[in-house]
């Protein structure tokens, strides 16, 4: 049975990496749930999977990692364009097995974010290539590093998740920071002091951000008018867009297109 883990039930490997490439959409409905006799793992680089989990649905995009305790049933549900890693190891192959969450039956589903997306990324290329070179020491302290950077959720910690994906989500009008403390049941002044505080930038940093990516990834369809580009990043007025893609840049939107 084609599990899309690509796990063999008939060894008995304390660890296994593979590598996800998978382009377009494909759903996945002829597969029940099942589950592993090991820690399952999935980190993805780009893209995105539904997995279910105890009937639990965990959506995973760039920059995920989802963790699914040993002997718990779940499911693929869906890929969409998606590069990354699944794999999974035993509690007993690990340098240091005392991570509280490793011995709960709750799957860990967390998000990093730019550069420690990034770093994530090469930890697990290199424990990729230590799996091929049969480096135990090397896929040890590789996971070891990768489990010290998951933290259990907090209340506090939450809501900094929840925004962040709430800000990046394309399908969603990105608005000013009083609607998404609104939507979160906060005060701007909270939501700008607790996404700080768990990111280093503030709220309103992370909403110009996503502005700025979105509107050079648009500024790259040469079809596209800057009015539609405008409203499309949350600013109507196109001489407002113009002056804040300069201070953002130092170039004109014009210019910035022109250049690519």
């Amino acid at each position: 049975m084609d599990t899309y883990w690509n796990y063999d039930a008939g060894t008995t490997r304390p660890f296994y990496i593979n590598k996800l490439e998978r382009a377009g959409y494909k759903e996945v409905t002829q597969v029940p749930p099942f589950s592993l006799p090991v820690i399952s793992f999935m980190y993805l680089m780009e893209g995105e999977v539904l997995v279910e989990v105890n009937g639990k649905t965990y959506l995973c995009t760039a920059g995920q990692i989802l963790l699914i305790p040993e002997s718990i049933p779940f499911s693929i549900k869906h890929f969409k364009d998606c590069i990354g890693f699944d794999g999974g190891f035993q509690a007993t192959y690990l340098k240091d097995a005392s991570y509280s969450f490793l011995s709960g039956n709750v799957p860990v589903h967390q998000t990093f974010w730019f550069e420690d997306g990034a770093f994530m990324g090469v930890l697990f290329r290199r424990i990729y290539t230590a799996s091929l070179d049969g480096d135990d020491a090397l896929i040890r302290s590789g996971i070891d590093l990768i489990l010290g950077q998951l933290k259990p959720p907090t209340p506090a910690s939450v809501i900094p998740e929840r925004f962040l994906q709430m800000v990046f989500d394309r399908n969603r009008s990105l608005m000013p920071i009083v609607q998404y403390a609104e939507l979160l049941h906060v005060s701007p002044n909270y939501l700008n002091k607790v996404v700080k505080a768990h990111t280093f930038r503030s709220a309103i940093e992370w909403i110009e951000i996503s502005r700025l990516n979105y509107a050079k990834q648009l500024l790259m369809d040469k079809h596209r008018s800057m009015v539609d580009i405008a409203t499309a990043v949350g600013l109507e007025d196109q001489s407002y867009f113009s002056r804040f893609f300069k201070k953002m840049t130092g170039m004109t939107p014009t210019s910035f297109r022109n250049q690519l």
